[in-house]
This record gives structure tokens, sequence and C-alpha cells, in this order.
């Protein structure tokens, strides 16, 4: 039987010890920072997506999007299906409302209002984990083979985010989000949503693929982004009182 040199057993013990050591000395605050240069790149933007849902016993659903967005608090959701044509969601802040098309007065829905499946529109809020939430480290994890810090984030004072906590995984090599797992205020899991792929739209490292596995409601959903345009978009676009150009 084979049996590993003791200085190389001992190495390979201590590999673990040595990633959490060098995982508690970061800080997290700073990888949150790092993992946020994604949502920075695109300050206004317009993103096209296609949204595909899968629950149990029922044929895939799917819808497309087009995402105007400036800044972090306003959006524009369009819906592109042929029939649900002239629908949008506009989301200011943490107001969010329905604009339907032959309808005179918009309707004011949550943020956890869903577009299609368990896509929401506040997965187009552009929520700040750096902003909105304190952050402590965890613990280290290996998730698809990336060494990753696992950070537990908890809503800001003054802040009013979606979900009261949120634990992350932050791929330490890359600084890119692997994953999030969104609790409500019992503590249970609502959503686990993991980001799948990122490549480079138009020479910008940008998120391409997200799923998000709803615990409370069974079904997946698989986002996909499809393209990134960078494009001044003036404040009239997320006014609800005017009527939005086609």
């Amino acid at each position: 039987m084979f049996r590993p040199p003791l200085f190389l057993l001992s190495r390979i013990l201590l590999l673990p010890l040595a990633f959490a050591s060098a995982s508690r000395a970061q800080d997290p605050a700073a990888l949150l920072r790092r993992a946020e240069r994604v949502k920075d790149a695109w300050p206004e933007v317009v993103i096209t997506l296609r949204v595909t849902t899968t629950k149990p016993g029922v044929s895939p659903a799917g819808g497309m999007f087009s995402v105007e967005a400036k800044g972090r608090d306003k959006s524009r959701i369009r819906f592109l299906n042929p029939s649900d044509a002239g629908k949008s969601v506009v989301q200011v802040g943490d107001e969010v409302w329905l604009v339907l098309p032959n309808t005179r007065n918009p309707i004011r829905v949550p943020k956890s209002h869903r577009l299609e499946g368990g896509f929401s529109a506040a997965d187009m809020a552009r929520t700040r984990f750096a902003e909105d939430y304190d952050a402590v480290l965890e613990r280290a994890d290996v998730l698809d083979r990336r060494n990753c810090a696992v950070l537990r984030l908890t809503a800001k004072a003054g802040k009013n985010p979606s979900y009261p906590v949120v634990r992350v995984w932050i791929d330490e090599k890359e600084g890119l989000y692997r994953r999030a797992v969104f609790l409500v205020s019992s503590g249970k899991t609502a959503r686990d949503t993991t980001f799948d792929e990122y490549r480079p739209f138009h020479g910008v490292l940008s998120l391409a693929r997200m799923t998000i596995v709803d615990t409370l409601r069974p079904g997946t959903t698989v986002v996909e982004y499809l393209d990134y345009e960078k494009k001044s978009l003036p404040d009239s676009l997320f006014d609800v009182r005017v009527a939005p150009p086609l």
C-alpha cells in the first residue's frame, strides 16, 4: 500500500487551513466592492434578456425583455413578446409600477412583482450589496472547483432591500459573484441564485447567464443576457405619467 511522505501529507492537510486563513484576512466590504464592478461598468444601459422558466409537470415558458436602466434606482422593463406588446414595469427607487397598454393609470406593485417565473422586478432594481448590506466573512468554500469566500449580508440601518439577509459566494481569484442565497425575515431560504456565466459584451466583462431556483414556489428560472448597449437615457423615460416611446 502506497503511503505518501510525511512532509507531503502535512502539506495536503494544511491546504484547507491556509486557504481559510487567507479568506479571513480579506476585508468583506472590499470583496463586495470588487464584485460590484461588473454592474458598475454599465451606469446607463439597455439590456436584452431571454427568460425561461421550468416548473414540475408544466412545459417550459419564456419571455423576452428589454431593460433600460439608469444608475441603480431607475429602470423600465419592456415585455417584448407579441402577446404582451406595450406592457412594461417601471422602477424608481423603492417604487415599482406596472404600465399596461391602453390604460390611463399605472398600477403600483411590489418589487417582488414577478415578470416571468422566478424573475422579478427586484432582479433589475440594481441592488448593490456593498451599499445596502453590512458583510461578515463566514467561511471559505469550494464551488464548482472555485475557491470562494462566503459572506453573510444583513441589511444596513435605513436600507430596505427586498431580502433582509443574503449569503453570497465570491470567487476569490476573479472577484465575481458565483452564488447568492436570499433569506426572508424568518430565516427561511426564499431563492437560490447562481451566476453561471460571465463574458465580455462590447469589450466589457458582464453577467451572461444566471439561474434562479425558487424555494417558496417550485420552479427554476434561467435568465440569459443576450446583449448590453451603453445608451444615454432621459429621466422622462422613467416617469409613469409620461407615455413611453415605442
